[in-house]
């Protein structure tokens, strides 16, 4: 594994794949909200009824992920901070190490996260 820093484009590529853990359990709070009180055929599927399997799928793509890491730091701020929304000061608490090495941890998990992607890489 590489210990060079990430690059500022490097760093938004990984982050945002981590990110659409968050966004796409929005998408599915959204559709299931508009489809409880605006009526819909199937509950769960509002506005976007074709974006709902997509969006639990790529939860999961990264769920999966995150989970298949070694035990480390690392592994447990990426999922406190991706998956269960925590601050990086409340991951900081949870660890019980301060905020900022806490920062490092996180710089260190997503360098983890992207040289274990090849999908994630710069092309």
């Amino acid at each position: 594994m590489s210990k060079a820093p990430l690059t500022a484009e490097q760093k938004r590529i990984t982050e945002s794949y981590l990110l659409g853990y968050a966004i796409n359990q929005k998408l599915l709070r959204l559709a299931k909200y508009e489809s409880d009180f605006f009526g819909g055929g199937n509950k769960g599927e509002g506005v976007m009824p074709s974006e709902a399997p997509l969006a639990r799928a790529r939860m999961y793509e990264v769920r999966h992920f995150i989970l298949s890491l070694e035990n480390s730091d690392e592994k447990l701020l990426l999922y406190y901070h991706y998956v269960k929304g925590e601050s990086v000061e409340r991951c900081a608490e949870l660890l019980g190490v301060s905020t900022r090495t806490a920062f490092r941890i996180k710089a260190r998990a997503l360098r983890m996260v992207f040289d274990r992607s090849p999908h994630l890489q710069i092309r």
